[in-house]
C-alpha cells in the first residue's frame, strides 16, 4: 500500500487533486471568508508547517537569500500574494468548473510569457497550439459566445481567474532566473514569508472595510485544508514526483486539473457541465497537445 502511495504518478496526481480541491474550498466559502483573509491565514499556516521542514536549508542558504531578496520578494508577491488573492476573489463570482478549465491554460500561457520574457522562439505548431488554447479559454469565459468579448460583458470571476493564470505563468517563467545554489526548500520558505509580509497591508485594508469572518468549526476545517493540502502536501508530493520522473513528464499531470475540478465541483457543489464547457475542454486540450509536441 505504501509503495503504491509513493509511486511518482500517484504523488503527482495527488498534488493536482489537492490544488483542484483548493478551488472547491474557495468557492464553497466565498460568502464566509474574505479573499485576502483566506490567502493570508492559508500561508501563515503553511509557513508554520514548513518552518521545521525548511529551516535548516533556509539558515544554510540565508546569505544567498539576502543577496537576492528583491527577486525572491517579487516571486513571493506573484505566487503567494497576487495569484492566490485573485483566485479566491474570482471564485466569489464564478464556478469551480470554469476556474479549473481556465487554469488548464497555464502551460500555454507560460509558453507565451517564456517567448515574451526569455525571448525563446517556438515552432509554428506551438504557435497554433497557443492560439487554440486561448480560443478555448475565451470560449469558456464567454460561455460559447465570443461576440461578448466586443461588448465587454464578461463574468468578472472568469476575468480574475484569467489574470491569476497570467500572474502564475510569469512567476513560472521567472523561475528560470532563480539564484544558483539556493535549495528549493529554502527558496520556498523565503517566498512564503515574503508573500505573507506583502499581504499584511492588503489584509489590514480588508479588515478596515469591515470584511471579517467567524471562526467556527467549518471555517477551521477550511483553513486546515487550504493551509495543509494545497500548500504543504501538494508541494511535497509535486517536488518528489518531479524528482523521480522529471519536470517534462510531471507537467503533463497539470492537465488533470479541469477533470478533478469538474468532478469535485459536481460532487461537492452540485455544479454541472454545459455544452460550452466541452467545446472549451476540446480546444484547450488540442492546443496544449500541439504546443507541447516540441520543446
Amino acid at each position: 500500500m505504501l509503495k503504491t502511495l509513493t509511486h511518482p504518478y500517484v504523488l503527482l496526481s495527488l498534488a493536482v487533486l489537492f490544488w483542484a480541491g483548493n478551488s472547491v474550498v474557495g468557492r464553497a466559502y466565498a460568502t464566509d471568508l474574505p479573499p485576502v483573509a483566506m490567502v493570508f491565514w492559508r500561508w501563515v499556516i503553511a509557513a508554520l508547517v514548513l518552518l521545521p521542514i525548511c529551516l535548516k536549508h533556509f539558515l544554510r542558504d540565508f546569505h544567498i537569500i539576502r543577496a537576492n531578496l528583491p527577486y525572491i520578494a517579487v516571486q513571493g508577491l506573484l505566487s503567494i500574494s497576487a495569484f492566490n488573492t485573485l483566485l479566491y476573489w474570482g471564485l466569489h463570482y464564478t464556478t469551480v468548473v470554469n476556474t479549473s478549465l481556465i487554469q488548464a491554460g497555464m502551460p500555454v500561457a507560460t509558453l507565451f510569457f517564456s517567448i515574451l520574457i526569455l525571448k525563446k522562439g517556438i515552432s509554428k505548431l506551438a504557435g497554433l497550439g497557443i492560439a487554440l488554447s486561448m480560443i478555448g479559454v475565451s470560449w469558456v469565459i464567454t460561455q460559447g459566445d465570443l461576440a461578448t468579448l466586443a461588448q465587454l460583458e464578461l463574468n468578472p470571476g472568469d476575468l480574475l481567474i484569467l489574470i491569476a493564470v497570467f500572474v502564475w505563468s510569469i512567476y513560472s517563467v521567472l523561475l528560470a532566473k532563480a539564484p544558483t545554489g539556493l535549495s528549493r526548500l529554502a527558496f520556498t520558505l523565503a517566498m512564503v514569508l515574503c508573500g505573507v509580509i506583502v499581504l499584511l497591508p492588503a489584509y489590514g485594508w480588508e479588515l478596515s472595510t469591515g470584511a471579517t469572518f467567524e471562526l467556527n468549526q467549518h471555517t477551521l476545517i477550511a483553513f486546515a485544508y487550504i493551509g495543509l493540502f494545497p500548500s504543504v502536501l501538494s508541494f511535497l508530493c509535486w517536488n518528489r514526483g518531479v524528482e523521480l520522473v522529471g519536470a517534462n513528464t510531471a507537467g503533463v499531470f497539470l492537465y488533470l486539473m479541469p477533470i478533478f475540478g469538474a468532478i469535485l465541483g459536481m460532487i461537492i457543489l452540485g455544479e454541472g457541465l454545459q455544452n460550452f464547457h466541452f467545446v472549451g475542454i476540446a480546444l484547450i486540450v488540442c492546443g496544449i497537445w500541439l504546443s507541447t509536441r516540441q520543446k
